[in-house]
């Protein structure tokens, strides 16, 4: 999972990608939920849910996404779709270091 996503991507944005997934492309929601419980029981404990989430979404949804949204292979298309659930966040974090690296300037 990219660092950018690590820092901000939560249990929250899960259920968002979930629903995303299911309102625009019509994935099988209940089914894929179940499958992501075999695959976070059977991972590492030093893994979180977010960064099991994003090795589950890459492993089965990458390929399909690509081949839906005619993409190039290894378009990080998952990755990318985690990046636009979270787009607010991610702002919010650039504005935020933008203004720590001006204060930090200016002192």
């Amino acid at each position: 999972m990219p660092y950018e996503l690590r820092a901000v991507f939560d249990e929250q944005d899960i259920e968002k990608t979930w629903t995303y997934l299911y309102d625009t492309f019509h994935f099988n929601i209940k089914k894929w939920k179940e499958l992501y419980a075999i695959e976070l029981e059977n991972s590492p404990r030093v893994l979180t849910k977010m960064e099991v989430f994003a090795r589950f979404g890459k492993a089965n949804f990458e390929r399909v996404l690509e081949h839906i949204l005619v993409r190039q292979a290894h378009s990080q298309t998952w990755f990318r779709l985690m990046q636009y659930i979270v787009r607010d966040k991610l702002r919010e974090k650039k504005k935020e270091a933008y203004q720590e690296r001006s204060y930090r300037r200016n002192t």
